[in-house]
């Protein structure tokens, strides 16, 4: 897609119509009268309906009050830090790898990166342009990733792409890694989910959604989004 993946949020606020705040903080949300009151540092807004599609830690302090269950079983949904390099080498590197759109590596294997997708393979791409390697470091309970220098991320990404895959040098300067902090489903995750869904749902007009349920990926949140949605009169 043109503009990269960059283009969906946008692309989603022009087509509902709807107005779209950002640099918002919530900070509180409540019930009072038929009404939901969401709290903000500039004031309160009132909402018929409430859809909650923000990090773990972010909903359980939210619902704190309005569904206290459901927050004690998103807290105990941990969060690791992440760092996304993306390297674009020469077409030649092609023969050097391997079948697939990419690899997942297991953290018994000890190496700093712990994915790695072929983005030119994935999706539509020129013959004669380069090809993208997208690299995930960090995991839970490892190195604080975020905390070491853009050089050194890159320096062990391609490390890593070196000895599975064999890449050599990028074509150009792979840019700066990007910072995330994606949900780690533990073991008893989907009784999790089944513990907040259960508690979200005697509330009227709340709903939830996003990564920290059944998935990660863009289509797993889209999906996730449509549910919460769905499950709104």
């Amino acid at each position: 897609m043109t503009g990269g993946t960059g283009r969906l949020p946008a692309a989603v606020a022009r087509a509902s119509g709807a107005r779209v705040l950002t640099g918002v903080t919530v900070t509180g949300l409540r019930r009072t009268g038929g009404v939901w009151r969401v709290t903000t540092p500039s004031g309160a807004l009132a909402a018929d309906a409430v859809v909650l599609g923000v990090p773990a830690h972010v909903a359980a302090r939210l619902l704190a009050g309005p569904a206290p269950e459901a927050a004690e079983a998103l807290g105990g949904v941990r969060h690791a830090d992440t760092a996304v390099v993306a390297l674009a080498f020469p077409p030649a590197v092609e023969a050097l790898l391997p079948a697939g759109n990419g690899f997942l590596v297991p953290s018994v294997e000890g190496r700093a990166i712990k994915a790695a997708t072929y983005l030119s393979r994935k999706w539509a791409w020129p013959d004669d342009g380069p090809r993208v390697v997208r690299a995930s470091l960090g995991r839970a309970g490892g190195p604080d990733v975020l905390s070491l220098p853009d050089g050194e991320l890159v320096a062990a990404a391609l490390a890593d792409l070196r000895a599975a895959a064999g890449p050599s040098r990028p074509a150009r300067d792979p840019g700066h890694p990007l910072a995330l902090r994606p949900p780690q489903y533990d073991t008893g995750h989907a009784d999790r989910v089944a513990r907040t869904r259960a508690a979200v749902a005697e509330l009227p007009s709340l709903a939830v959604c996003g990564a920290a349920y059944e998935g990660v990926g863009v289509a797993a949140c889209v999906a996730s989004g449509l549910a919460a949605a769905a499950r709104l009169p």
